[in-house]
């Protein structure tokens, strides 16, 4: 990460996360250690062979920011609760322009988290996913924000409408249903995305489907234990969903050329089988871009280890806290922070800090504001060559392309925790 006292050109020095966050997270020394000679060293990442965990409950939020905008981490921040919305990310309402208005900061990227259907016994069973409108559509004079958050709010519906066991519905057929009730919508003429869905069962098994260079990555214990492969027909051309208009179907087969078009069944799909304390990530391009997985994985793990939900000594490997679920409610991290000195002023500072903290963060938005603001501070950085800058040198190399990649940015961030160990550990 940049330090604090370096302008940024995207944002003003106040917005930068480590400024906002962590001036007074204690660290002991055994912390200090570990993030210094040892900090990215586990045992290596293996399934248990107990039997999977009676209960895991996943504790979600997103981060997101359109190209352009101001980053703030708190009110760029959102937790999903389900006893209090069954949706995030997306509208119920059916107006068009209502629509547009309740959009989240994320530009052409879009994301939604929900429940899925409303059986007690899948209360805990999500599904989720970020997709990424395809800018060129712009070239054409059609918003690439329409698809790509159209495309997420009929995911969503249907999840929430699902009526069956929640195993039973799978991320490649919530995006083919997302798929073809858009192309079936006439308020959206043209456009396309990549998308990356996930479905995530009470018992730890979690199915993603990913269409283009949206994607994941799983971490475990200060490892990476999966990611995914971004798809592409070429250098900065994903897979992608499209609409494409007759008009202009037409005009490629007079003229010659074709459009890029390809389906939910050309989607990968991988399984994984989370465990208390695991880190899955959701994101867009705009994160991919700019930060490669080493990148990710020394973000996560300094936040898990310096809000105590990741443990870590000398010479010990990394283990998951006790108290992990205390941390993913409102207010659970407000344990992390010093109080500051008894002034007056920063007695009135810390009250605010403190209401803000009970308010919004959660150790899952924490790690996805701290993931989506990284990527925006690299995608401005001319002196850092991030993983796109690399690839365009790769393929490119008489032109000069050195730096971040600004772009739309959304990460979605689930932490599991395994509702047995809470209840034992109480």
């Amino acid at each position: 990460m940049l330090p604090p006292s370096l302008s940024c050109r995207a944002c003003s020095p106040s917005c930068t996360l480590q400024a906002t966050f962590f001036p007074r997270l204690r660290t002991s020394a055994a912390t200090s250690h570990a993030l210094g000679a040892k900090a990215f060293h586990s045992t290596p990442a293996r399934l248990s062979n107990s039997s999977p965990p009676s209960r895991i409950s996943y504790r979600v939020a997103v981060s997101s920011s359109g190209k352009g905008r101001r980053f703030h981490p708190l009110k760029n921040a959102y937790n999903f609760d389900p006893s209090i919305s069954s949706l995030i990310g997306v509208t119920k309402d059916k107006n068009p322009t209502a629509r547009r208005r309740g959009r989240p900061d994320s530009g052409e990227d879009a994301f939604f988290v929900s429940r899925i259907g409303s059986a007690s016994a899948d209360s805990d069973a999500v599904a989720f996913a970020v997709a990424d409108g395809v800018g060129g559509w712009t070239e054409s004079r059609v918003d690439p924000a329409d698809f790509s958050h159209g495309l997420c709010g009929y995911m969503a519906e249907t999840a929430l409408a699902w009526g069956k066991s929640a195993e039973k519905l799978r991320p490649k057929q919530l995006l083919q249903t997302g798929y073809d009730q858009i192309v079936a919508d006439p308020t959206i003429k043209a456009g396309g995305s990549t998308a990356s869905v996930g479905v995530a069962l009470p018992d730890g098994r979690v199915e993603l489907a990913n269409l283009g260079d949206s994607g994941s990555v799983l971490l475990r214990r200060a490892a990476v234990h999966h990611y995914s492969i971004p798809q592409t027909h070429g250098f900065n051309t994903p897979y992608q969903l499209s609409i494409i208009p007759p008009r202009m179907r037409a005009q490629a087969s007079t003229f010659g050329g074709a459009y890029l078009e390809d389906f939910p069944r050309d989607a990968a799909v991988t399984n994984v089988q989370m465990q208390h304390g695991d880190v899955l990530m959701l994101a867009t391009d705009g994160v991919f871009d700019n930060l490669n997985n080493q990148d990710i994985l020394k973000l996560v793990t300094s936040r898990m280890i310096l809000t105590g939900a990741w443990t870590a000594a000398p010479d010990v490997a990394v283990n998951v806290s006790n108290h992990l679920a205390a941390l993913t409610v409102p207010g659970g991290l407000a344990e992390a922070f010093h109080p500051p000195s008894s002034s007056e002023s920063t007695r009135d500072d810390h009250d605010d800090l403190s209401k803000r903290l009970e308010s919004n963060l959660t150790l899952q938005s924490l790690l996805a504001a701290s993931v989506a603001g990284e990527a925006k501070l690299a995608s401005v950085d001319f002196r850092r060559d991030g993983p796109f800058a690399k690839e365009a040198q790769r393929y490119y190399p008489g032109d000069y392309y050195r730096g971040g990649k600004v772009d739309d940015i959304c990460a979605l961030i689930l932490v599991a925790v395994d509702e047995s160990l809470v209840a034992s550990s109480e």
